[in-house]
C-alpha cells in the first residue's frame, strides 16, 4: 500500500486589525482638518475681537468717563472721545457677537456637507468599513470629534464675551441713549446664555444624519442649513412659549390704575381686559382713551374702571416674562436641541446599521 501524502491546509488570511481609537481619531482629524483650522481660526478671530474690545475700556476711558459733567437730566455732557471709544467698542463687541451666533450655522454646514454625506458619495467611507475599522466605531469618531470641537470653540467665545459686555456698561448708560438690551432679544439670550452649544451640536448631529439620508454633498448641504435656519427662527418666534408667562392684573394692584403694562425688566406679552365670568379675551382700549388727560396722562383709574364696567368687563390683564425665567427660558430651549440631537444621532446608527446589515 501507498501511503497517502498529507498536504497541510493554508492559512487562512488575517483580517486587517481594527484600528485603535486614537488612531482613528486622529484619522478623523487628518481627514478633516483644514474644517478644524477654519474653526480654529473662527474662535482665534472671535476672541481677538471681544479682547480688543475689552482693552478699549481701560483706564483711560474711566478718565474720559470721570470727566463727564452735569447735563439735561438724567444726561451727562462727555467729551467726544468717549463717544468714538463708545463706537469702537460696540462695533468690535457686535462683531464679537456675529461670530458667536454664526457658529452653530457653520458648525451645521460644515457636517451636512462634509461629515458624512461627502465619504458616501465618493464611496471612501465603504472602504474604510471593509478594511479597518467598524461601521459604528467610525460614525462614532465622526461624531465625538467635531462635537468635543465645536464645545469647547463656543464655550470660550462665551466666557470671553459675557465680562467683555459688562465691561462697557457704565461707558453705554452714558453715551448711548437707546439702554441696555432686552435679556429676551435674540443676540442677548444667543451669547450670555448656553443655548449657543446644545443648538451647535444639534447642528452637526442633523448633518451626520443627511449625510446618511441623501448622500449627495450639495443637496445635505441645503437641506441642513434651511433646516437650521428654520429652527432657530421657530425658537426667537416661539421662545415665549416654553416657560409658563405670569399675569398682572390693573385692578388688583395695591393702587388700581388703567397702567397695567409691564414694567423694566419684563418681557410683555399679551394684554386685555377681564370679562364677568374671569375670562381673559382682547381689548381695543376704549375706556384708557376716554378718560387720558389733555397732557397725555392716564387719567383718573376711577372712572376708567367705571368705564370698563360699564362695557361689561370687570378688569384688565397683562402676561409678561420676569427676569427670573431667563434661566427657565434657556435650560428648556437647551433640552429641546438636545433632544433633537439625540434623536438624530439615534437615526444615523440605525440607518447605518440597516446599510451595512
Amino acid at each position: 500500500m501507498t501511503a497517502a501524502t498529507l498536504t497541510p491546509r493554508a492559512p487562512a488570511p488575517a483580517s486587517a486589525p481594527e484600528k485603535a481609537p486614537g488612531g482613528l481619531v486622529r484619522t478623523v482629524l487628518r481627514l478633516h482638518r483644514w474644517a478644524l483650522w477654519l474653526w480654529v481660526a473662527h474662535v482665534a478671530l472671535a476672541t481677538g475681537l471681544l479682547l480688543w474690545a475689552w482693552t478699549t475700556m481701560g483706564d483711560d476711558t474711566q478718565a474720559l468717563l470721570a470727566s463727564c459733567e452735569p447735563g439735561n437730566a438724567p444726561y451727562l455732557r462727555c467729551p467726544k472721545e468717549l463717544e468714538e471709544v463708545w463706537s469702537v467698542y460696540d462695533t468690535l463687541l457686535r462683531l464679537g457677537l456675529y461670530a458667536i451666533v454664526a457658529a452653530p450655522f457653520l458648525a451645521g454646514a460644515w457636517a451636512s456637507a462634509s461629515l458624512t454625506a461627502r465619504e458616501l458619495e465618493t464611496g471612501t467611507a465603504e472602504l474604510a468599513w471593509t478594511q479597518s475599522v467598524s461601521p459604528a466605531r467610525w460614525l462614532t469618531a465622526k461624531l465625538a470629534v467635531p462635537a468635543v470641537a465645536v464645545t469647547v470653540g463656543i464655550a470660550l467665545m462665551l466666557a470671553v464675551y459675557r465680562p467683555v459686555a459688562a465691561a462697557g456698561v457704565e461707558v453705554r448708560d452714558v453715551v448711548w441713549y437707546g439702554g441696555a438690551p432686552q435679556w429676551w432679544s435674540e443676540d442677548f439670550f444667543t451669547a450670555m446664555g448656553v443655548v449657543a452649544v446644545p443648538r451647535a451640536l444639534c447642528a452637526v448631529a442633523v448633518g451626520a444624519l443627511l449625510g446618511f439620508l441623501l448622500r449627495r454633498t450639495l443637496a445635505s448641504l441645503g437641506t441642513g442649513l434651511l433646516l437650521m435656519t428654520a429652527g432657530t427662527v421657530t425658537f426667537a418666534l416661539g421662545r415665549h412659549r416654553l416657560w409658563p408667562s405670569e399675569t398682572r392684573l390693573g385692578y388688583a394692584q395695591d393702587e388700581p390704575s388703567p397702567r397695567w403694562d409691564t414694567t423694566a425688566g419684563e418681557w410683555p406679552l399679551d394684554s386685555g381686559a377681564v370679562t364677568g365670568s374671569g375670562e381673559h379675551v382682547a381689548y381695543d382700549y376704549d375706556c384708557l382713551d376716554a378718560v387720558l388727560g389733555d397732557d397725555g396722562r392716564a387719567g383718573d383709574a376711577g372712572d376708567f374702571y367705571a368705564c370698563l364696567k360699564a362695557d361689561g368687563y370687570s378688569d384688565v390683564w397683562a402676561s409678561y416674562h420676569p427676569r427670573s425665567h431667563y434661566w427657565p427660558l434657556q435650560l428648556v430651549e437647551s433640552g429641546i436641541w438636545l433632544a433633537v440631537a439625540a434623536l438624530a444621532v439615534f437615526l444615523s446608527y440605525r440607518v447605518l446599521r440597516r446599510r451595512t446589515a
